[in-house]
């Protein structure tokens, strides 16, 4: 469960901003679009969180760099321990002088295996200048601390602690747990709860052999969906081909070579220890005669076949079977333009999955971005509505519209947004 997430110094945001998924007191929606966690997790009156929470603003505002600055997160915790120099790939803010020397910091607050935890970092000059992790059962306390390449672990001796080394260009959270100490299972609470959170930002994002796992489970409810939608497509089967030995220089080269001559040749390739598959996905549809009696069925390749299913469709199905997961597995969910391509009836749906009793029941959060104003208005609480603006200096703010006084419950949110009333928006008038 995620509970904030708070950020500062990263792209478009130079002051420090929150994505909160607490609820605020207020109670519309409150026993669909919210659940309660352990009293003794959270302080009383702290304990109820949002099933979702929707980004909206205009292009280049910001949004996405939200959904960017949690990625990275993840994607630094991920892949500090390697060689990669992902620490040093952060992303101050450009357009202040001297901003790329002050500190980024990143931090969620989140609920794990019965635990809440507080996890952050700092950076300065592409270098981890602090770590934290604090967590609370019945009352909080702290995990371990460091500044630089000092560190302070509960239950561990300062003597012991120096024989620690860790380097500027890792986390300790990430390789802690090379070190066999007592702490060694809230590091992995906090380790899996990022493994468990799922960022969808382009199609590739969903391995579309998804839909062929769980017994089929997910694959049926797809299907379930695609039929609601009205898109046609009666059926769909995963297509996996091994195309190549990862250990073969002649096999990669030969794959590489056909995706230079024809980029369409492969869908999604996926590597399987060794082995290098390519991934498909067979959508099927109705064939009829004159008379409209169906006569047999067609089959066409969302990729290979490119162009014959609309990008809508293509966008649905990749990202669709990861919804359907979270929902199933109880997962943090982000989805980047969850409206992109679709039409607002399906986006909507998808959004009223999360916000449900009966198709949510393990309390799985979505955290999305979406252009379509109308979304506000479809039985959204203002607390799970948010607004990305940009200044004059390039600047963003995301701020929730439940920190607006004078809305009422009444108001037609999408109609006051576009008049300018929660955040800024181009002035695309003529000014000639």
């Amino acid at each position: 469960m995620l509970v904030n997430f708070t950020f500062k110094n990263c792209r478009s945001f130079y002051r420090e901003s929150a994505l909160s998924m607490q609820a605020v007191k207020d109670a519309e929606l409150k026993e669909i679009n919210t659940f309660s966690a352990d009293s003794k997790l959270m302080p009383k009156g702290e304990n109820e969180f949002l099933k979702s929470a929707v980004i909206f603003g205009g292009n280049a505002s910001g949004k996405s760099n939200v959904l960017k600055a949690l990625a990275y997160m993840k994607n630094v915790l991920q892949m500090s321990a390697s060689q990669f120099p992902i620490v040093a790939a952060n992303e101050p803010f450009a357009f202040y002088e001297n901003a790329q020397n002050d500190e980024s910091s990143y931090e969620v607050e989140i609920i794990q295996n019965g635990s809440y935890y507080k996890y952050g970092f700092t950076i300065v000059k592409g270098a981890v200048k602090t770590e934290w992790l604090e967590r609370r059962k019945e009352r909080l306390t702290s995990v371990f601390k460091r500044t630089d390449n000092e560190l302070e672990i509960t239950g561990l001796s300062k003597q012991a602690t120096r024989l620690i080394n860790i380097s500027s260009g890792t986390l300790f959270l990430s390789v802690g747990n090379n070190f066999h100490l007592d702490i060694a299972p809230h590091l992995n609470d906090v380790m899996l709860w990022f493994q468990n959170l799922l960022i969808v930002f382009e199609n590739d994002a969903n391995i579309l052999d998804i839909y062929a796992m769980a017994n089929g489970k997910y694959k049926e409810q797809a299907l379930k969906i695609l039929k609601l939608a009205d898109i046609g497509i009666t059926d769909i089967r995963v297509k996996k081909d091994k195309v190549a030995n990862i250990a073969n220089f002649n096999d990669m080269l030969n794959i590489n070579a056909q995706i230079q001559i024809n980029p369409t040749s492969f869908g999604q390739l996926k590597q399987e220890e060794k082995n290098l598959y390519n991934i498909d996905l067979e959508t099927f549809f109705d064939v009829y005669d004159k008379k409209g009696k169906a006569k047999g069925k067609r089959d066409i390749l969302l990729y290979k076949n490119a162009g014959f299913n609309s990008e809508g469709t293509v966008r649905l199905l990749c990202y669709l079977g990861w919804i359907l997961a979270a929902l199933d597995q109880g997962r943090v969910i982000v989805i980047d333009e969850i409206d992109a391509k679709l039409h607002f009836l399906v986006a909507d749906y998808i959004v009223k999955l999360f916000n449900s009793i009966d198709t949510n029941p393990k309390n799985s959060q979505l955290v999305c971005t979406a252009h379509n104003v109308m979304l506000m208005d479809e039985d959204l609480r203002r607390d799970q509505i948010y607004f990305t603006s940009k200044d004059k200096y390039g600047e963003s703010t995301l701020v929730s519209l439940s920190d607006y006084k004078n809305v009422r419950k009444t108001d037609l949110f999408s109609k006051r947004y576009l008049a300018g009333f929660y955040a800024k928006l181009p002035d695309m008038k003529n000014n000639d």
